[in-house]
């Protein structure tokens, strides 16, 4: 008798609200305050996401947050890598990380990404846009192209396509690498793909 009567009650109140309109969908779970999401790999800190609206609709994977400020560790714990977007998204068992808008990513070791879209696989442990990038590496060249590959800690990367840029101290960086070819001490690199670890003397380079 008690279900009978529940479900006459939601039987009337279904049609009060069929009479009213369309029922506005609703959040499953929504958080309007400073929230912070930990991901731990076993014991490991692996990454922190802070975000001011977090959100998860019925009938999807995604959860979604505006803004997204990533910050990910390294294996001693220590802070490796900080990524702001203007909002963020991931699946609930966290194998992907999606950000949009004004994405700024910035690495330990002094390398500076400003582009408009980034994604972070746990698959492969990849960082990947499609999207056009500008990035000052660690020595300070500066460059531009479309596409872009790294590791999740920024530290081994590569633009894919279209690349122009700066590049600084060539001089001096090639004659550590016993080479006479280069005239300046700056040069402007040609369209292309530049992979940093084999473009120019000591660009790129992981650093002791």
């Amino acid at each position: 008798m008690i279900l009978l009567t529940l479900l006459a009650g939601c039987s009337h109140n279904d049609q009060k609200a069929q009479d009213k309109g369309p029922i506005k969908e609703r959040p499953m779970a929504e958080y309007r305050d400073t929230t912070v999401l930990d991901m731990h790999d076993g014991s490991r800190l692996s990454w922190t996401l802070k975000t001011l609206h977090l959100v998860k609709w019925p009938k999807s994977d995604l959860i979604r947050a505006e803004p997204a400020d990533l910050v990910v560790f390294d294996s001693l714990g220590a802070p490796e890598m900080w990524v702001t977007a203007d909002s963020g998204a991931m699946d609930e068992p966290a194998n992907f990380l999606m950000a949009k808008g004004n994405v700024h990513g910035h690495s330990r070791k002094g390398m500076d990404l400003r582009t408009d879209s980034l994604r972070w696989n746990r698959t492969g442990n990849q960082v990947s846009t499609d999207a056009i990038v500008h990035v000052v590496s660690e020595d300070g060249d500066v460059l531009t192209g479309k596409g872009f590959v790294s590791d999740a800690n920024l530290n081994n990367w590569q633009i894919l396509s279209d690349v122009h840029g700066v590049f600084q101290k060539v001089n001096e960086r090639a004659q550590t690498l016993d080479s006479t070819s280069v005239k300046h001490d700056s040069t402007e690199a040609k369209p292309g793909t530049v992979t940093p670890n084999s473009a120019m003397p000591g660009f790129g380079k992981k650093h002791p």
